[in-house]
C-alpha cells in the first residue's frame, strides 16, 4: 500500500489567513475547524455591524470606526499569531 505525501502547511500562510479574515487560517490548517466556523459567523457579524453604524451613526462616525477597527484588528492579531503558534508547537 503506497502512502501519499502530505505537504506541510504553512504556519506564516495560515496566520496571514487568520489575520485577513478570521477562521480561514484554523480551517487550512485542519485544526480547531468548531472554532473557526464561530469565528467566521463573527466576523461577517462584525461587517455587517459596521456597515449598519457608519450608515445611522451620522458625525459620531469617526469616534465608531476608530473603536471598530481597534477591536478588529486586535482580535485578527490574535487569532492570527495562534494559527501561526499551533503548528510550531513540538510534540
Amino acid at each position: 500500500m503506497k502512502k501519499y505525501y502530505k505537504p506541510e502547511k504553512n504556519p506564516l500562510f495560515a496566520g496571514i489567513l487568520n489575520f485577513l479574515f478570521w477562521g480561514l487560517g484554523y480551517l487550512y490548517l485542519e485544526k480547531r475547524t468548531d472554532e473557526a466556523f464561530y469565528l467566521i459567523f463573527s466576523c461577517f457579524l462584525v461587517w455587517i455591524f459596521s456597515f449598519w453604524y457608519l450608515s445611522v451613526s451620522g458625525p459620531l462616525a469617526f469616534a465608531g470606526i476608530f473603536w471598530i477597527i481597534l477591536w478588529y484588528m486586535w482580535v485578527s492579531l490574535y487569532t492570527g499569531y495562534d494559527a501561526y503558534r499551533i503548528t510550531k508547537v513540538r510534540k
